[in-house]
């Protein structure tokens, strides 16, 4: 047996599987809190993303830990694209029709919705690999991917710099409002889908190769405090940061001891890396 493979798995308790029901019930509480709060000032605003944040942070690992069969997350994967991926389309052609359209009148549900299709896919790709050995090569791979997306002239950076209605209302489509107060001129602050995507993605494989203790709560803590953090700058300078990079540092500084490698093995991602950051700094040259 493969002393990389994954561990058998017993069955969650009831703690576990109904996690996500508790934090998504939660999530939506603060939906309805969160806009009728009546100061808008900035301190106001961090802390209100901050809780929303952290719950979505909860809602999503909590399913990539509760989702232990592929069959489960593919059922879950179906009814979430069902209610969320019409209504996304709907709102970027600027047309709302029932049956989606009712999900707009519950406070919170489409993005919820979004974010449970999300985590449902993160764990079905975290079925592709076989070892975990394959986490940091992974994680590796999707920050510098998303280092090109958001900064250096990728797809996101490219709708977001067009600043047409269009571009806005699919930027919106695709992304995630955290709740906050509605008054005043305060910044509204977003998440990718592709966030929740990896974030579950990397805590689903945690789980199955190094345990729900170590995967799961080793993990979520932490990216918990940085994801935070990582807003607040956001917040604070109208910056667009790419949040797969501080996810893939998470994953790979603390659970490193987790991965086994030869010595050619780490010579040969060495090499990688270093082309990967020469690529990266061609690029940002290319761009100034």
């Amino acid at each position: 047996m493969d002393a990389d493979a994954a561990p058998a798995r017993r069955p969650s308790p009831p703690r576990i599987r109904y996690a996500p029901l508790g934090y998504s019930a939660l999530y939506l509480l603060f939906w309805l809190i969160a806009p009728r709060i009546p100061d808008a000032r900035m301190l106001t605003v961090v802390a209100s993303t901050i809780v929303s944040l952290t719950l979505l942070v909860l809602v999503t690992a909590a399913t990539a830990r509760a989702l232990q069969s592929t069959w489960s997350a593919l059922t879950l994967a179906v009814l979430a694209a069902a209610a969320s991926v019409p209504l996304r389309a709907l709102y970027a052609m600027n047309l709302l029709i029932p049956p989606w359209a009712w999900l707009l009148k519950v406070p919170g549900a489409p993005d919820l919705a979004f974010v449970l299709l999300g985590a449902a896919v993160g764990v079905l790709l975290s079925r592709l690999l076989r070892s975990a050995n394959m986490i940091p090569p992974a994680a590796a791979a999707l920050a510098v991917v998303d280092i090109w997306t958001v900064l250096l002239g990728g797809p996101v950076q490219n709708v977001m710099q067009r600043g047409t209605q269009q571009a806005q209302r699919t930027v919106e489509a695709m992304t995630v409002r955290l709740p906050a107060p509605t008054t005043g001129a305060a910044p509204i602050a977003v998440v990718g889908f592709a966030d929740f995507l990896f974030m579950a993605f990397f805590v689903a494989a945690l789980c199955r190769f190094a345990g729900d203790k170590i995967g799961y709560r080793r993990t979520v803590p932490s990216l918990i405090v940085l994801l935070s953090a990582y807003m607040v700058v956001v917040l604070v300078t109208g910056w667009s940061l790419p949040a797969l990079v501080p996810m893939a540092v998470v994953v790979v500084a603390l659970h490193w001891r987790q991965f086994r490698y030869e010595r050619s093995e780490l010579f040969a991602m060495l090499y990688a890396a270093i082309l990967v950051v020469a690529l990266i700094a061609a690029g940002v040259f290319l761009l100034r």
